[in-house]
């Protein structure tokens, strides 16, 4: 057989070792040697064997015709010649093809005018190409071998029976097997290595940034993103295409399996008792104030206020209201056995007394996950996935199953640890099932909300406040301060006053649920900075209690409604706070980021510091020395949180930075609070930012899949996430 050109000398060989024994097979065979039946076929046998010289010359014959006749003749002269080799069988075995099993096929025709083609193949039994051409002449032969070798035939009635090798026909076989050929059977082994999620920059070929699978449903107009901002006290939760969310109180009660002693151990009354000298000198500091703005403004105070309000709470009565005769009766929780928790208004309404069967907590508590009344992380975002989840499905009316087609949006404030973000993403990916999800920053969030690119967002919420400067959108990290004050503290230190000055209601108690609503209530409708507005009133009230009728009382107020919010200015007279539970893992290292500034930005977070001094060293540090920006930072500061309600404040807040030391030295002559654009409340201002970045096209490139998240793992905030 000629050799022909080949890229491949394996390929080469191989071909020409499949089709040797076609092309000897082939060669001696003539069209009218196997007409003229049996004999002459064994006359032409032996004449070829009997002759050197005719053998030689048609091995000559053969090997040329191989070389220049395209394949598919070849195999045509194969099924030819096998063709004719059936037709010299005996016909002795003739008389055995009537028995023959049912469904099988009938043996090949006789004729010497072949109509049906065989595929060509090896015969079982050839062990040469002259013994294979001596067999097929002989008369009596126990076997015939069929098509590609894999149908067998039995001896008595030389019948085919169909095998799974019938698929195989079309397939080349080897010589010496009938095992079919499909390319390269073997493939060269080598030892494959890769960098994926071992370098700090992996690519991902599965899931390309802002891909289609992981971007919100177009149809859907923004229904399916859902917008998560918590908080100390309360979860603004809502749909990225309303306009405002829904605030829930985000606390759980939880049903235990031994009653507790206490009713609640989330308000944290019983503090250490603060040195009385410190705070009468506190006390005269804040009514100095008072008596400055007061002067200010004009106003005189009122003789003996003090007095007549000691006199009238000490004498009042209270009135008794019935239930029919209350259109704010409380709806209380029916606590029934087989229901594990309730979640929000449901929780705060459990009729919580000594020994009882559920434990009302806030998870989530200054500022950060609560690890003070938890005694593990994962028993805190247990709590987090159960409200969520009971939110959303009840409140927005997304049903569970439909979290997977859902992406979220989770805001966190500035200098949440690391850890408890990975946590956080693990619990919404993993758990809860959402499709992707977007992590973004408080301070980020509020410039988005108020349309502005760069302010100081001053964030007072229930137990903390956070302040940080942004630069055309970005955090300054030198800027950020946190302080462990906030709208809390405002509720106890108004409760304090109340209770100097003879408050009715003396047996309030701000470590239940109730009392506190009630001391939270009066403080969102009495506290004033107004000092038009500071002058003895008559105010009415209600307490309302389980199991009890509803109490109506009368109380006189003075300055206490101007000097509780003063607290977040002069702290001196709050009472120390307490320390921190040691269940967090202090060793674990974050491998989000590595700031160099890590060690700064922890010896700026304090218990107490007066909120004015703090806003003027955080745009200080901003700054960097920069006049203009100086300037810029002072006229655009930006009140958000609901600690910060109170009427005026933002205008007393604008004095008292101001007057600071570190404003004078900078020659300030204006500073001034922005106002949150089209009256919105700032307390839902973060959640509105939030929901106008996720409708940006540069968040198609933020999202973070369930897949990704797994494989890289914390690295994907550094990379698809604007953390600083």
């Amino acid at each position: 057989m000629a050799d022909h050109q080949h890229s491949n000398n394996f390929l080469k060989n191989l071909s020409q070792k499949k089709y040797a024994w076609m092309e000897e097979a082939t060669a001696p065979a003539s069209p009218v040697a196997n007409a003229s039946g049996p004999a002459a076929s064994t006359q032409s046998a032996q004449a070829s064997s009997s002759s050197p010289d005719a053998r030689s010359k048609n091995k000559d014959i053969s090997t040329t015709a191989s070389s220049s006749t395209p394949k598919k003749t070849k195999k045509q002269k194969l099924n030819t010649e096998s063709n004719h080799d059936h037709a010299s069988t005996p016909a002795s075995s003739k008389s055995s093809t009537s028995k023959h099993k049912k469904g099988s096929s009938p043996p090949p025709s006789s004729s010497s005018t072949t109509t049906k083609r065989e595929k060509p193949g090896p015969k079982p039994g050839r062990k040469s190409n002259a013994a294979h051409l001596s067999k097929t002449s002989a008369p009596s032969s126990p076997s015939i071998a069929t098509e590609n070798g894999s149908r067998h035939v039995n001896e008595e009635n030389d019948q085919p029976a169909a095998t799974f090798a019938d698929s195989m026909k079309d397939q080349p076989l080897f010589k010496y097997t009938t095992f079919p050929v499909k390319g390269y059977n073997i493939l060269p082994t080598r030892n494959i290595t890769s960098n994926y999620a071992k370098n700090d920059t992996s690519y991902f070929p599965g899931h390309k940034t802002g891909g289609e699978e992981l971007l919100p449903n177009a149809e859907e107009e923004w229904r399916d993103t859902i917008i998560i901002h918590p908080g100390s006290r309360n979860l603004r939760i809502g749909l990225a295409s309303e306009a405002f969310p829904i605030s829930v109180p985000h606390v759980i009660a939880r049903k235990l399996n031994t009653p507790v002693n206490t009713t609640d151990d989330n308000m944290d009354i019983d503090q250490p008792e603060v040195n009385q000298e410190e705070y009468d000198y506190a006390l005269e500091e804040i009514r100095g104030e008072l008596r400055w703005r007061m002067k200010n403004a004009k106003r005189r105070a009122v003789p003996n206020a003090e007095g007549q309000v000691i006199g009238f709470n000490a004498t009042a009565v209270k009135e008794t209201i019935l239930d029919h005769n209350d259109p704010y009766k409380v709806e209380w929780t029916e606590v029934n056995k087989d229901i594990p928790y309730f979640v929000g208004e449901k929780a705060l309404n459990v009729p919580v007394s000594k020994n009882s069967l559920y434990s009302v907590r806030y998870p989530w508590k200054n500022g950060t996950l609560n690890n003070q009344d938890y005694t593990s992380v994962n028993a805190v975002l247990s709590d987090l996935e159960a409200i969520w989840t009971d939110v959303i499905v009840n409140d927005l009316e997304v049903e569970r199953a439909d979290f997977k087609s859902c992406n979220v949006v989770l805001v966190i404030p500035d200098k949440l640890d690391h850890n408890y973000i990975c946590d956080l993403v693990t619990m919404m990916l993993r758990y809860m099932k959402f499709k992707a999800v977007i992590v973004q920053q408080e301070s980020t969030a509020a410039t988005y909300g108020a349309g502005v690119s760069s302010a100081v967002v001053v964030d007072i919420g229930a137990q903390k406040t956070n302040i940080v400067c942004i630069e055309d959108g970005v955090c300054q990290l030198e800027s950020r301060m946190s302080i462990r004050l906030g709208g809390d503290d405002i509720t106890k230190t108004f409760a304090s006053f109340l209770l100097k000055n003879k408050f009715p209601y003396a047996d309030i108690d701000l470590s239940t649920t109730y009392d506190w609503r009630l001391a939270e209530t009066l403080k969102e409708k009495w506290c004033t900075m107004n000092e038009a507005d500071i002058s003895v009133q008559v105010y009415d009230f209600f307490a309302r209690t389980p199991f009890k009728p509803t109490l109506k009382y009368q109380c006189k107020v003075y300055d206490e409604v101007f000097l509780a919010p003063l607290c977040l200015v002069y702290p001196n007279i709050l009472p120390p706070k307490s320390k921190k539970a040691n269940w967090v893992n202090k060793n674990v290292t974050d491998d989000v980021i590595e700031d160099a500034n890590n060690v700064r930005l922890n010896n700026m977070q304090y218990d107490s510091f007066p909120i004015d001094v703090a806003i003027a060293q955080s745009i200080v540090s901003a700054a960097n020395g920069s006049e203009e920006k100086l300037k810029r930072y002072f006229t655009s500061i930006i009140l958000v949180g609901g600690g910060g309600k109170v009427v005026n404040f933002s205008r007393v807040l604008e004095d008292r930075v101001l007057s600071t030391i570190i404003a004078q030295k900078a020659n300030i002559d204006r500073v001034e609070v922005v106002p949150a654009p089209r009256e919105l409340d700032p307390e839902v201002l973060v959640w509105k930012g939030a929901s106008v970045m996720a409708k940006l096209d540069s968040a198609k490139d933020m999202w973070i899949a369930d897949e990704e998240w797994e494989q890289v793992g914390a690295r994907c905030l550094r990379e698809r996430a604007l953390l600083m």
